[in-house]
This record gives structure tokens, C-alpha cells and sequence, in this order.
């Protein structure tokens, strides 16, 4: 699979068109909002992703946004506030990854670390799990999944390495347009094969395309995103657009995939 990866920083007119043909696609087939009623486009091979990185709460956030979290370090409230997808993360910093799809299927997300000699560990099935959502992996424009969900306990990962020479961790997200057959899911992670995985990456990785939403970075939870993360109400048209969004060169009706990889800064 082949991403190009392009920097906000640095993104070209081109790149802010292209954005923004993403950003109309996914919005058309989220539920209309108050405003004008987009229609329809079709071209749906787009995933986005908003990472998260918990912050202590500043009196500017919204106070709906907040999570009161006890920690010896720092005990009070945190506010989840947007990051790049290849922002270098320290270990210690607690992270939520919410993410939606333009294309209607059931989605699948398998984390492992990496190492720095090249090797992985052992593949694990982080979603679905009957800790979020009930095992509902059900997944359209307008749903979002939060990994960890807000109400876990605790609602967040906290970047650790598990051996010392570990750089960072790889996540591969899976929508398939039919359930994955004979996934014994549970309340914790599932440990998959690493034949079965890459089994998956031979039959359906394409290649993708990543763009980052220009000027969003930094920016700190909406209520709405909040609500739509707890399952309790989709984003509609007027709502907030993933940070990162990926669009891959898949069919329709074909399965999508994309590797997002998380960095552990020294």
C-alpha cells in the first residue's frame, strides 16, 4: 500500500482544492443540517480520521467537552484537541481517535507496535469490541467511532512503549461492505494471526492518498462531536469534517483499508 503523505504546512492550492471535493463528497451523504441540503456525490473511497491529544481543560473550552479525569500527575479536566496524523507523540500523552467513513460497511480496526529492528508485534482487533457500542461496527458518513469510547474507562490510550527500542504503534483501518465471518469478539482485544492480517492487506489494500483539513489542527472538541461520539446523534452537514482524511483507489462496493501509523518521539 502506497500513501503519499503531504504536510499541512506545506499544502498547494491543489492540495486545498482537492481537500475541499473530500470534504463536499463525505458531507453529501452525511443527514442534512440546518442549512442548504448538499447533494449526493458519487464517489464515497474516503476514510477520516481526527486524532486526538488530551489537553488539561483552559477556561476558553467548552465545558460540555470536558472529561474529569483523576491522575496523580494532573487531576482535573482534560479537553481533547485536534492533532496532524503524523504529529510525533511523547510517551505519557493520552490519545482518542474518532473516526468516520464516506462509504456505508462495518468497520475493523487492528493495532501492533512497531520496533525499531523493522519487526512488529503480534496483531490485535481493537474494534469492534462489546466495550464500544455493544460490538456494533456498523459504519456510515455522519457515525462516528471513538476508540477508545468516551465512557471507557479510561477513555483515552496513553502512549507507552511496550520494550524500549518500540518507535511507534500502526493502526489498519478496514471497512468491508460485509461482515468479517468467525471474529469471536469480547470485551478485550482480540489477538488475530499475523497470516490472517496480511491475508487481508494482499486481498484488499490499495493504494491512498492523505490530506490533512488546512487550519484545523489545534482546534478543541465541538459538542457536537462529542454527542456523535457517544452514538447518541450523527454529524450532520453543519458539523465539524475529520482532521485527516484519506481517499483510496478502491471501487465501489470493494472493501477500503488504510494504515495509519502513530509515531513515539524520543
Amino acid at each position: 500500500m502506497s500513501v503519499a503523505t503531504l504536510s499541512q504546512d506545506g499544502q498547494s492550492e491543489h492540495d486545498v482544492a482537492t481537500r475541499s471535493l473530500w470534504d463536499s463528497n463525505l458531507l453529501s451523504k452525511r443527514p442534512a443540517g440546518r442549512g442548504k441540503t448538499l447533494p449526493k456525490t458519487g464517489d464515497d473511497a474516503v476514510i477520516g480520521i481526527t486524532l486526538w491529544r488530551l489537553r488539561p481543560s483552559e477556561s476558553s473550552d467548552n465545558p460540555g467537552v470536558r472529561s474529569l479525569i483523576q491522575e496523580d500527575e494532573h487531576t482535573g479536566p482534560w479537553t481533547p484537541e485536534r492533532i496532524a496524523a503524523d504529529t510525533p507523540l511523547h510517551e505519557g500523552e493520552k490519545i482518542r481517535i474518532s473516526i468516520e467513513t464516506a462509504r456505508t460497511g462495518y468497520l475493523y480496526v487492528i493495532d501492533c507496535d512497531e520496533y525499531g529492528d523493522g519487526s512488529k508485534s503480534d496483531p490485535y482487533l481493537i474494534f469492534p469490541s462489546l466495550r464500544i457500542r455493544g460490538g456494533d461496527n456498523h459504519a456510515a458518513a455522519g457515525t462516528v467511532v471513538e476508540i477508545p469510547a468516551s465512557d471507557d474507562r479510561p477513555p483515552y490510550f496513553k502512549m507507552r512503549r511496550s520494550r524500549p527500542d518500540q518507535n511507534g504503534e500502526l493502526l489498519t483501518i478496514l471497512v468491508t461492505p460485509h461482515p468479517i465471518q468467525n471474529l469471536q469478539i469480547g470485551r478485550q482485544r482480540l489477538r488475530l494471526s499475523a497470516e490472517q492480517v496480511a491475508f487481508w492487506k494482499k486481498e484488499w489494500a490499495a493504494a491512498s492518498i492523505r490530506l490533512e483539513a488546512y487550519g484545523q489542527a489545534g482546534k478543541p472538541y465541538t459538542l457536537a462531536e462529542k454527542i456523535a461520539g457517544n452514538g447518541d446523534k450523527m454529524l450532520t452537514q453543519d458539523d465539524p469534517l475529520p482532521q485527516t482524511m484519506y481517499r483510496v483507489d478502491a471501487k465501489p462496493g470493494e472493501p477500503l483499508m488504510i494504515e495509519l501509523p502513530l509515531q513515539i518521539s524520543k
